[in-house]
């Protein structure tokens, strides 16, 4: 190939990167398109513009036309058989494919062949980004940092666009703030987002002050943006790996007071984070003494009130049950909404339930003097459902913790799990364990996971028939019931070995984003979105074999 074609190549291949880089955390579809623009330059990679040229000006365009196609017929089967030879030559990565190949081991065992192909279709960037990389030129660090850069600009815009969803007030669940993909995989993107900045302010010489600070103010946006998404998943994978990374300094340092500060602020910050909750949750699910002291008795319209302080319990330090007039709730709402008190509201919950609870947290009186105090725009939130006015007026760790409360108390009254996203991962891994011991060796099969999982929920009667279609919430759970215990050990090797063989464990940014992704596979199903698995598959791989190593260790040691 011309060194000129070569040239152009290297920044084509360089600029789809950047495009599948752009999209992980902004398009799904985008991410599909750029992987097939990927394949198609590692299969034209010799391509020459001058020899097509030329067989259009010496045979015609219709001969030119057909000569053309076999041309491009003959760089793509040489291309593949060459390419393909070097990544089979490359042990790492021919392991870590090895986790496309599992599923389709599960074809054996598998009864629904529909779901088994549609799995096979989201793993294939398992398959394609190992072979991509593997068999192509390294890109350099410089390379890398712009790469970065534009996948840090794309964080910023979905945030940006987050941010204006929240400022506007038109939701009605957090999980808007993120409209691309999931919120979950979403948070795993500006997760490594955060830490790759805090690399670039510390570490890379590169920048200068002004960009660094204009990074800090970054990396504070992402995590209130983290805060205010409720992404307890993404805050805490950032706290576990800041404290790790602070450890390990910790250990690097020579200098006695840096390893103490080090050590203190890695015993402060779980310490603070135990405390604040702990004096949080007891504030919320208690209500203090005085609170019923010399309570009035009488609505301003005469009527008596009722204290039910054990039907409807405590909701944020209040008792929700308190100053509750029935008869004058229910006529101040039939004149403020077309949503009959005694009917259902637009989530299919009881009308009366959420009005009582959403006047509890606006610190009403549940009597018609605290209906009128209501907003149209509070009328509007309770019809849809929206049962307390943090979850929509003021969302962030605050509203987060009190659903989970909620749900725990449901829970705990009831056993059903449906009010709890966090409980009904402890159901969905119940049934999971449970389908472990049934199929031990050889798991359910590559398409029957959704199936045999929704049936233990239903024979469990976990209370989650609506989220029949949903899976354990563990990935490692994931692999052990659909490929059994041979598979699930095979997975644990195909994610350890790699690594260890091309030595990425010395790489800062892999170390990062490898942390957040299988820490992140304790609680959710990483590898079962198309989003989930394209990020993982994508910056696994890059980083293990289409990346050049650091030349300078995962952290400087600091000289005395």
């Amino acid at each position: 190939m011309a060194d000129g074609t070569k040239d152009i190549f290297r920044q084509l291949y360089l600029w789809v990167l950047i495009f599948i880089t752009i999209s992980l955390p902004l398009s799904i579809y985008f991410m599909s398109v750029g992987s097939f623009l990927l394949l198609a330059l590692w299969l034209w990679s010799d391509f020459q513009s001058s020899v097509a040229i030329r067989f259009f000006k010496q045979k015609g365009f219709v001969r030119g036309f057909f000569i053309f196609v076999k041309y491009l017929w003959t760089l793509a089967k040489e291309s593949s058989v060459e390419k393909t030879k070097l990544f089979l030559r490359n042990k790492a990565a021919l392991v870590f494919a090895g986790i496309f190949l599992l599923g389709v081991a599960g074809l054996l065992f598998t009864a629904n062949f529909d779901h088994a192909t549609s799995d096979l279709r989201i793993k294939l960037p398992l398959l394609l980004f190992p072979l991509i990389f593997s068999s192509s030129k390294k890109i350099d660090h410089s390379s890398f940092r712009k790469l970065m850069l534009f996948y840090i600009a794309a964080l910023l815009v979905g945030t940006l666009i987050g941010a204006i969803k929240l400022v506007s007030g038109n939701f009605l669940n957090v999980r808007e703030f993120s409209p691309f993909i999931s919120p979950i995989r979403f948070g795993l993107n500006i997760s490594f987002g955060i830490l790759v900045l805090g690399y670039f302010t510390v570490k890379d010489d590169y920048f200068n002050s002004t960009q660094k600070f204009f990074m800090g103010i970054l990396i504070v946006w992402f995590v209130w943006f983290l805060m205010k998404m409720e992404s307890l998943t993404s805050l805490s994978l950032l706290l576990l790996i800041a404290l790790g990374i602070l450890t390990y300094s910790g250990f690097k340092t020579q200098k006695l007071w840096l390893k103490t500060a080090l050590v203190f602020i890695v015993i402060l910050i779980p310490a603070g984070s135990y405390l604040y909750l702990k004096k949080e949750i007891t504030r919320m699910t208690t209500v203090p003494a005085e609170t019923l002291k010399n309570p009035a008795k009488y609505t301003k319209l005469g009527h008596k009130y009722i204290f039910d302080t054990l039907h409807f319990g405590i909701e944020d330090g209040r008792y929700v049950g308190a100053y509750l007039c029935i008869p004058e709730l229910k006529k101040a709402w039939n004149k403020r909404s077309s949503l009959r008190f005694d009917g259902k509201d637009k989530k299919g919950n009881p009308v009366e339930y959420t009005l009582i609870r959403y006047m509890t947290s606006r610190g009403l009186r549940k009597d018609a003097a605290g209906v009128s105090r209501l907003s149209d725009k509070d009328i509007g939130y309770i019809q849809k459902g929206i049962a307390n006015y943090y979850y929509v007026e003021d969302p962030g760790l605050h509203s987060r913790l009190l659903t989970l409360i909620k749900g725990w108390q449901v829970y705990k009254k009831t056993g059903n799990a449906g009010g709890s996203s966090v409980l009904q991962r402890y159901e969905f891994l119940k049934a999971a364990i449970l389908l472990v011991k049934r199929n031990f060796w050889t798991g359910v099969g590559t398409g029957d996971l959704i199936e045999s999982l929704g049936e233990q929920y239903r024979l469990m009667h976990s209370g989650i028939g609506k989220y029949y279609g949903f899976i354990a919430h563990n990935q490692y759970i994931d692999v052990f019931v659909a490929f059994g215990i041979f598979g699930f050990l095979y997975f644990l090797f195909a994610l350890v070995y790699p690594p260890l063989k091309t030595r990425s464990f010395n790489d800062y940014f892999f170390v990062a984003f490898y942390a957040i992704m299988l820490l992140s596979m304790f609680s959710d199903d990483t590898l079962e979105t198309h989003s989930g698995l394209t990020l993982f598959a994508f910056f696994s791989s890059l980083l293990m074999f289409g990346k050049e190593k650091q030349q300078k260790p995962l952290s400087r040691k600091i000289k005395k």
